[in-house]
């Protein structure tokens, strides 16, 4: 408390406050926002999507079988002049359809821990956004051949123009190649928290020519994937939850660590989940200029959950010391003249 009375927050305690909730805020941004004209926009594709495959597998039953309406409508019918209109109409709705099925299925896939551990959000996601873009080319070469454009032609044509204009973005080359890299190679996924040339946040996105990452202040950094180069993932393996506890000078080292060693802190695992095995103690790491014991006692943890579990064992070691009356120092304070 300052002298006029008001509380001061820690700068320390507030960036340990917005990194426990820096997840949560990655998750917020992941979602997108509906709002009423997108949901009535999926409503009306949804309707029209019904009533097109109900037309298609039952409207022999109800239409003239071979009407000119029904052919051009069913892609397979086979008959040699359609209804271009009706035609591409069909074309649209089949393939859209399909693809909104297949992104349908992938993003239950992101959601699901045991298939996301195995594969990664990034691997999956990936696949999702080639599925859009794969849908897209072949609606379009499908509305070609329904307007009788010579696709064959079209293709060797465009694969000479790739050619020339690869030898002119090759910068945008050498992004995708390096994003399949990032993702074939799991160096990060979507989600890990990584230190990227002294930029630390979490991985918000890897796409195929950028990767976004959102730091403690929700700062979006979006970086090519082609600049990408040294970084320290920390969500690769385990992290560590570290606190050192100022004992009073006058209490006993001995007395101290025989509670410690004897107070059986298995029971933390079971109150706090995302606390990995036991709290370990590690004895004395500083003593400061007026005597004070700094005791350092650690515990496992991800990353994510590393903020939390400091805050755990401030306050289970506290509650510790009390029920035995030891007395705890002042770190800093009382040092100062």
């Amino acid at each position: 408390m300052s002298e006029n009375g008001q509380y001061k927050i820690d700068p320390k305690d507030m960036e340990k406050i917005l990194k426990e909730n820096q997840a949560k805020k990655v998750e917020q941004m992941k979602k997108p926002k509906v709002n009423p004209s997108t949901i009535a926009m999926r409503v009306i594709g949804g309707v029209i999507a019904v009533t097109y495959f109900v037309l298609l597998l039952f409207g022999r039953f109800f239409m003239e079988k071979e009407g000119m309406f029904l052919a051009s409508l069913d892609p397979w019918s086979g008959i040699e002049k359609p209804d271009r209109l009706i035609r591409i109409i069909s074309l649209c709705i089949l393939t859209l359809s399909i693809s909104f099925v297949l992104r349908f299925f992938i993003g239950r896939l992101v959601k699901s821990k045991n298939v996301t551990k195995k594969v990664g959000v990034a691997v999956i996601e990936l696949l999702g956004n080639l599925v859009r873009y794969v849908a897209f080319l072949v609606l379009v070469f499908l509305i070609l051949t329904a307007l009788g454009v010579n696709t064959t032609e079209l293709l060797a044509g465009l694969g000479i123009l790739g050619l020339i204009l690869g030898l002119g973005v090759t910068s945008l080359i050498e992004d995708i190649v390096a994003g399949i890299f990032i993702i074939a190679e799991r160096l990060f996924d979507v989600g890990d928290v990584i230190v990227l040339d002294g930029f630390r946040g979490t991985v918000l996105s890897i796409g195929i020519r950028s990767t976004k990452i959102v730091d403690i202040g929700n700062d979006v950094l979006t970086v090519r994937n082609s600049s990408i180069g040294s970084l320290v993932n920390l969500s690769d393996r385990q992290s560590a939850a570290a606190v050192t506890i100022p004992l009073a000078p006058h209490e006993s080292i001995e007395r101290v660590e025989e509670i410690v060693r004897n107070a059986h802190m298995e029971f933390m695992q079971e109150k706090y989940p995302a606390l990995i095995g036991a709290p370990l103690y590690l004895g004395i790491c500083e003593i400061t200029k007026k005597g004070v014991q700094m005791l350092l006692i650690v515990g496992g943890c991800k990353e994510e959950n590393k903020y939390e579990i400091e805050r755990a064992l401030y306050l289970e070691y506290k509650l510790l010391f009390e029920s035995h009356g030891i007395q705890l120092g002042y770190n800093g304070v009382d040092d100062e003249e």
